[in-house]
């Protein structure tokens, strides 16, 4: 799964106005897409990017900066060496260090992008020097990065699993059922709740498994897992566009190992 552990060579910091230094990791994020060079493979600082006086480092890769861009800090001739593609499909080109530094530096700049202003007094924000924060220049007020609850859930009924698919899915890929915890919930609440909305049918035994940050721009997915009591499948034709009760071994195309709903499906199996 995308994970930041104890083994990963990625190594999370804050450090506002660090001069670059050639060989340095370039961030560069437009609406949760990340450039990427023709070879697929995060752009470095070299002798071309020469306007690069100070940039915001969050995180470190084997010793060299990771850092975050603004697109207007570069040379319009130079993005034009780079491609954008979704920053939570990059898994397919970058090893799983360089993924889990994608998602986190999207978090990082989705949270630094929409606050570049108070939104008490509406001035300007600066950063925080003392921790991964933005403070008012004028009321001084504090601001951290968003983290958006959202619960995943492996329903079961025997041998079979309830797979749905979302319309922003990639074509044919089934996955889980999901939904952000909202206002006075708990999880198990919320697990209830998006089930009953979105399948129609009532679930039990509800189990807390694990966790998991997906950065895309600023979840954090709590999976569980439950038990079909009763009802039969009644889509909502909003969020789902399809969804069916699928035997073990018989499996549609699921979604990718580093997703946690990959790892909840693939627990069931074993």
């Amino acid at each position: 799964m995308f994970l930041l552990d104890d083994t990963s060579q990625f190594k999370l910091v804050h450090r506002p106005s660090v001069t670059p230094q050639i060989g340095d990791l370039l961030f560069v994020y437009q609406e949760n897409k990340i450039a990427l060079t023709s070879q697929h493979r995060l752009p470095v600082v070299n002798q071309e990017i020469s306007s690069l006086n100070q940039a915001y480092c969050f995180g470190y890769m084997h010793e060299q900066q990771c850092l975050l861009l603004d697109n207007d800090i570069l040379n319009i001739d130079i993005l034009k060496n780079y491609q954008f593609i979704e920053a939570r499909r990059s898994h397919q080109f970058l090893e799983k260090e360089y993924f889990t530094a994608v998602g986190i530096g999207n978090h990082v700049h989705h949270f630094r992008n929409t606050h570049r202003f108070c939104g008490q007094c509406g001035a300007l924000t600066l950063d925080k020097m003392d921790e991964q924060a933005l403070i008012c220049s004028s009321c001084t007020r504090v601001m951290y990065p968003k983290i958006s609850p959202c619960a995943i859930v492996l329903i079961t009924r025997g041998e079979e699993i309830l797979l749905a698919r979302s319309p922003h899915f990639l074509p044919n890929v089934m996955s889980l059922l999901a939904g952000f915890v909202g206002i006075g919930e708990t999880v198990e609440q919320t697990v209830v709740r998006e089930v009953k909305e979105e399948v129609s049918i009532e679930i039990g035994n509800i189990q807390y498994i694990c966790s998991q940050p997906w950065p895309f721009p600023d979840a954090l997915m709590l999976g569980y897992t439950a038990k079909w009591v009763s009802g039969e499948i009644k889509i909502d034709n909003h969020e789902i566009e399809q969804a069916a009760w699928f035997h073990k071994d018989n499996l549609p195309l699921l979604p990718n190992k580093m997703s946690i709903a990959r790892y909840l499906i693939d627990r069931f199996l074993e």
